[in-house]
């Protein structure tokens, strides 16, 4: 057991700093999602513009998306290009080169994968992953969440959705303040309308402070929340897409302070706030601000 002090902040990187996006993703039939956008192997964000992943990967095709869509993606100079150890030139395409979804061939084995954005041309290094442990995530949470409804102060317009950004890599919550009034909520992954966080069943009363359940919602089962009273009152509020819970509090939930935590027994992961992951535990780590991950979400703290 190891006492460390914990940031009661949160530190939120703007995007518009960094010149490059800032995630990147393996979809593919080679990869353990498939071609499932909603499981494509999140890499780890090693620096701006470079990500890297190790992990086993199957017979199969794979490419590299920077964000939940088909486009844009980064692929092979040609189609069905082997993927062998070396460095190689990466081909993107996106809205005026849509006839270059290349992809990369796949033989079974374990495999560490460097992408690297930061030159003229994208690079993309393989080196045999036997001896390394893995790196990045088999599935992902959304970079943030948007709170849109009549019960908002946005309305139904997508262009004006609350942002609520994500409190740590890949922790999956998302905390926000909104001016809440009678009407239909619900939190979208993106802004469109494909999936969301919503209630699980339709027209669930919001009544205020408390904890209630959520679920993954599409247009086939747009269940939303419906806030009951008529008075425009703002609130705190947490989705945790890890417990499934939405939790709504008049105080900021969001650490404002610093104060002595415990961690003993609970299996957690260790990262740096570049999300790289550098251990299982806080014995002898250098000082510094880290985010540790537990079941049921992630914080970030700072070992003195």
């Amino acid at each position: 057991m190891r006492k460390i002090s914990a940031f009661l902040w949160i530190l939120f990187v703007s995007l518009s700093l960094n010149a490059h996006p800032s995630r990147m993703y393996l979809i593919g039939d080679a990869t353990a999602g498939g071609w499932s956008l909603d499981n494509a192997s999140l890499m780890m964000t090693v620096s701006d513009g470079v990500y890297e992943w190790t992990g086993d990967l199957k017979e199969g095709e794979l490419k590299f998306i920077p964000q939940i869509g088909w486009m844009p993606s980064y692929g092979p100079a040609a189609n069905g290009e082997a993927l062998v150890a070396g460095t190689v030139d990466m081909k993107l395409r996106d809205q005026e080169l849509q006839d270059n979804d290349n992809k990369y061939a796949v033989t079974a084995g374990r495999w560490s994968l460097r992408v690297d954005l930061t030159s003229e041309t994208p690079k993309l290094t393989v080196a045999d992953g036997t001896e390394m442990p893995e790196k990045g995530f088999v599935g992902h949470y959304p970079v943030s969440v948007y709170a849109i409804g009549n019960a908002t102060q946005a309305g139904w317009s997508l262009d004006k959705a609350v942002e609520m950004k994500e409190s740590a890599f890949n922790s999956g919550i998302y905390t926000a303040q909104l001016a809440l009034n009678s009407g239909e909520l619900k939190f979208l992954h993106q802004r469109d309308w494909g999936k969301a966080y919503g209630a699980t069943v339709a027209d669930a009363p919001l009544n205020g402070v408390g904890n209630y359940d959520i679920a993954v919602t599409d247009n086939s089962n747009d269940t939303k929340f419906v806030v009951s009273w008529t008075t425009e009152t703002s609130y705190y509020v947490t989705v945790n897409a890890v417990q499934k819970t939405m939790t709504v509090s008049a105080e900021n939930p969001l650490p404002s302070g610093i104060e002595n935590i415990e961690i003993s027994g609970e299996r957690i992961e260790v990262y740096d706030v570049q999300g790289r992951r550098v251990g299982r535990d806080t014995e002898h780590l250098p000082a510094g601000l880290y985010i540790i991950r537990t079941a049921i979400g992630a914080q970030k703290i700072f070992i003195h």
